[in-house]
């Protein structure tokens, strides 16, 4: 009789069990239905021109850019809008659920201040979706196309001689740091693994030393000895403020399914990574088909191939 209770709990507490699970992977796996973007702008004094980005539930502040020049354009359509401070705005070209729900994990991940790493096939999906995020938050980019080519220098200084003397330029990954803004790494399974960590200091602490001396460090570092220093004293010790708004976004496909290199365990923990899977046809069923082509089919084309090839063999 004890024997028979104990079998009945057991497969009871594995019943429980198995719900339990049932019900984490349902909420890991639920998508949202009626997520909708929604893109305002409002002034918070009478000299800002700030606006908002919202996409579901995740609302953010875009902020004018210093150099319009760096800012990715012709990813988004322009739309009209009288109500809003600006009267064209920029809306992603795809309005497919996947595709907002993509953004909205990337708008979430840039408000946290944590980078992104998006992964997935081989195509153009990935970066479209990269310059799509940046063109909608009006963020300045610099990219880097990674190869087995790439070196150090490509990554943070380049020296060059100039009228006889040696001078370092600023690479993207620098500038991008300095400025604030968004590096975009393409390719990142194509770098030697000599490469990529010289990074690895500057997307976990925002620190970064220079081949001419100077020193890259956190902004909230860089603040705080600015309350107990002054300006000039930090220039003479060549400290460099990184920017708070400094991101970066790791493009790349999944290794070894993939050919290339794999990302080291420490470098890999760095990014918020997500599979940016291929649209399926359901999400884009009404939404920009192209219309059907009105070339003649196949077997009416060699209809005509034939009737044109037989003069010739009667000739014959």
């Amino acid at each position: 009789m004890m024997l028979d209770v104990s079998t009945s709990e057991r497969r009871m507490n594995c019943g429980n069990v198995a719900v339990r699970r049932l019900e984490v992977l349902r909420r890991i796996l639920h998508k949202p239905q009626c997520l909708q973007l929604h893109l305002t702008s409002a002034r918070t004094d009478q000299t800002s021109a700030d606006s908002q980005v919202k996409i579901g539930d995740i609302t953010k502040t875009v902020k004018p850019s210093k150099h319009p020049e760096y800012v990715p354009r012709k990813y988004c359509k322009r739309v009209n809008s009288s109500s809003l401070l600006h009267n064209v705005v920029a809306v992603p070209a795809e309005q497919t659920q996947e595709f907002l729900q993509h953004l909205r994990w990337m708008l979430q991940k840039d408000v946290l201040g944590q980078d992104i790493f998006l992964l997935g096939r081989p195509g153009p999906l990935r970066r479209r979706l990269a310059m799509q995020f940046l063109e909608l938050t009006n963020r300045e980019l610099e990219f880097v196309s990674l190869s087995r080519d790439t070196t150090e220098s490509d990554l943070k200084q380049r020296r060059e001689i100039k009228s006889g003397t040696a001078i370092y330029f600023d690479q993207s990954a620098v500038r991008a740091a300095i400025h604030g803004r968004v590096l975009v790494l393409e390719g990142i399974e194509k770098a030697e693994r000599n490469v990529l960590p010289v990074l690895n200091n500057l997307l976990e602490n925002r620190e970064m030393h220079l081949e001419d001396g100077r020193f890259l460090i956190p902004a909230s570092r860089y603040d705080k000895l600015l309350k107990e220093h002054s300006l000039e004293e930090l220039e003479r010790w060549q400290l460099v403020r990184v920017s708070e708004d400094f991101r970066v976004v790791a493009l790349g496909i999944p290794v070894p399914r993939y050919l290339g290199n794999p990302l080291d365990p420490p470098l890999r923990s760095r990014f918020q990574a997500r599979d940016v899977g291929i649209t399926n046809y359901k999400s884009t069923e009404g939404v920009g088909l192209a219309p059907l082509s009105t070339y003649p089919p196949v077997a009416s084309r060699q209809g005509k191939q034939a009737k044109h090839c037989l003069p010739l063999l009667e000739d014959i």
